[in-house]
């Protein structure tokens, strides 16, 4: 689900009196591997007095919003629509790469696979929605001014809020398993089918940043890392080809410029300064 809602926190510039409206825009959905739909609801919140930076940074964007809702900073983001056509390509490759492995899963007599390759391709059209991966919370801006983009730079900033699942893609399909407290890769391994991931000495782990982390699962490159929620997993493609490990190596990244969670809130950052 994807919600509208106020304006974030910004640290004062130089500053010029106005009156301001800022346009939130609300989508909601809660489907298995489906972050979001086309926004539901679209409404208006006046902000007045508050004057307008020369040249407006993130910084200055997220403290306008911040007066007026709260934000989870953990699962901010911000999206730039110059990048959609990139991810729609990478998108569409990923999907034919994947009809691919399926048919030559069934060849290989392996339909628990075929199936599993096909409901990611199935997932990924609904994955429609993206964002740029990485930190954008003011903490991290004031730590790294340098890399503090301009707000025209930026189409819509947001946040999601914290979901209650971590998501594992496997080849025998998607699971959302609900998190749970000091929960570990160990134990979302372990609620898995012994066959999900009997042939993988690798897991990948997306954070809600968009961090990519490779861990080992074998017996013999064994690690256990901790999970928070939202976090999704990948097992890697158990068959012998140049398209599998092209998947292996692209749907990580694709992932990781998903939104991190169901509910969502984008906000038009032009709204914010006209």
């Amino acid at each position: 689900m994807v919600t509208p809602i106020g304006t974030h926190r910004s640290t004062g510039h130089g500053w010029l009196p106005g009156l301001l409206a800022g346009v939130l825009t609300l989508v909601g959905s809660v489907a298995l591997a489906q972050d979001d739909v086309e926004p539901a609801t679209t409404f208006t919140i006046d902000i007045e007095g508050t004057p307008v930076p020369e040249s407006p940074t993130l910084l200055d964007a997220w403290s306008r919003i911040e007066a007026h809702t709260t934000v989870n900073w953990m699962r901010a983001f911000v999206v730039r629509q110059d990048l959609q056509a990139e991810n729609e390509q990478e998108k569409r490759r990923l999907q034919a790469e994947l009809e691919g492995l399926s048919l030559q899963a069934r060849v290989l007599d392996a339909p628990g696979v075929a199936e599993g390759l096909s409901a990611w391709r199935e997932a990924l059209d609904r994955l429609d929605k993206g964002r740029v991966p990485g930190r954008v919370d003011p903490t991290w801006l004031m730590a790294n001014l340098r890399d503090v983009p301009q707000v025209t730079d930026i189409d819509r900033i947001g946040w999601c809020a914290t979901p209650d699942w971590v998501e594992a893609w496997t080849p025998l399909g998607i699971e959302r398993l609900p998190w749970l407290p000091e929960m570990t890769t160990d134990d979302l391994l372990a609620a898995l089918p012994s066959a999900a991931t009997e042939r993988a000495d690798t897991l990948q782990v997306i954070s809600p940043q968009g961090e990519v982390r490779e861990i080992g699962i074998a017996a013999w490159n064994h690690e256990q890392a901790p999970l928070i929620p939202g976090s999704r997993l990948i097992v890697a493609v158990p068959l012998d080809s140049v398209g599998a490990r092209w998947v292996d190596d692209a749907l990580p990244h694709f992932l990781a410029s998903r939104l991190p969670g169901d509910d969502c809130t984008l906000v038009d950052t032009d709204s914010l300064y006209h």
